[in-house]
């Protein structure tokens, strides 16, 4: 694709409607900690030896796709006579992949909001601060936007508001912070396939903060997965099993059904268009309120643009004729380093 055919971030900004839309992808934190949530790091860091085994048998460090892998064997199995077993072996590994994934995210995680410098924060809070009338959306498990956004709650001369649908809660038990589906029409930040400070505690949906208890987030999440208690987590390999997930969330389903009735223009940050994120695409691309969808390219190591990427736009506008894609080069949104 001609470079001239893909913008930079300002020059997007110019076009773009008053009302901007987000959705962030693992670009966004792998910008900021490129050793940690790429999943060559996280792979590296998985200690059960037949999950290991699992990985270097299919020769990747893609979860999803191993995951998949797993997903369709379990299929397979289904239409073969006496195989129980092994079916019951697969779905077990499965559950561990899972598993696993969500450790080793919580044990790579960076420890406390401090490791984001203050010039990298300021530099976020320019970038987030274009979407203050719309809606944000992660498709991330970490914590980085939920630091982002309390760096900034409070802060005298650059205020960054939002709200992500969670309320204070006293009762006989205890304080807790939780969401609650009857105070939720003001919400504008969702995590659509949950994040590792959020907990379904078998009533509510809990969000794990500091403040609540002077505990880290980082340790309280910890603790909670050594008592078997594991934060809400879509990390099925296909589309179809995320969006099965979510729909028994209250939660995740109110996050996803919320696409459809945004208007404006979206800009679409750091994700390669995967098809295991389809589930949401496809609510985007077929929402007639969005005018132009803005989507960001990264350039690899050879400093070409992920063309990945570029095929599936190439085919969305195949399916979706009338609608208004433009690519922008992610780099020139300084998402970190807008002081350099």
């Amino acid at each position: 694709m001609a470079s001239q055919n893909i913008l930079t971030f300002d020059e997007c900004l110019k076009i773009a409607d008053d009302k901007k839309h987000l959705i962030l992808g693992n670009g966004f934190s792998i910008a900021l900690f490129p050793k940690i949530f790429n999943y060559k790091k996280l792979a590296e860091r998985i200690s059960n030896h037949e999950i290991k085994n699992l990985f270097a048998k299919l020769n990747t460090n893609d979860f999803e796709f191993v995951m998949r892998r797993l997903f369709e064997a379990i299929e397979v199995l289904k239409q073969y006579e006496n195989s129980h077993h092994i079916h019951e072996k697969i779905s077990l590994d499965l559950q561990q992949l899972k598993r696993t994934l969500i450790e080793v995210i919580t044990e790579s995680h960076p420890d406390n909001p401090r490791q984001i410098t203050e010039d990298e924060y300021k530099s976020c809070q320019i970038f987030l601060k274009n979407f203050a009338k719309g809606r944000k959306y992660s498709l991330n498990y970490d914590l980085i936007l939920y630091w982002v956004y309390m760096h900034f709650l409070n802060h005298k001369e650059f205020p960054l508001q939002c709200n992500d649908g969670f309320v204070f809660k006293e009762d006989d038990y205890g304080s807790n912070i939780i969401w609650e589906i009857g105070k939720t029409d003001a919400q504008d930040l969702y995590y659509i396939h949950g994040a590792i400070h959020l907990f379904s505690n078998g009533c509510d949906i809990e969000k794990y903060t500091w403040i609540n208890n002077g505990v880290s987030i980082k340790n309280q999440v910890h603790d909670s997965i050594k008592e078997n208690k594991y934060p809400i987590f879509i990390s099925e390999g296909s589309s179809r099993h995320k969006l099965a997930r979510i729909g028994n969330n209250g939660y995740l389903t109110r996050a996803l059904v919320s696409i459809p009735k945004i208007s404006g223009d979206l800009f679409i940050f750091g994700h390669s268009l995967r098809n295991e994120d389809d589930h949401v695409f496809n609510l985007v691309n077929k929402n007639t309120r969005l005018k132009k969808i803005f989507i960001s390219l990264f350039k690899n190591d050879n400093g070409f643009y992920d063309e990945a990427i570029i095929e599936k736009v190439k085919n969305w506008r195949l399916e979706y004729p009338n609608r208004n894609y433009i690519l922008y080069d992610a780099a020139s949104a300084k998402v970190w380093n807008n002081g350099d």
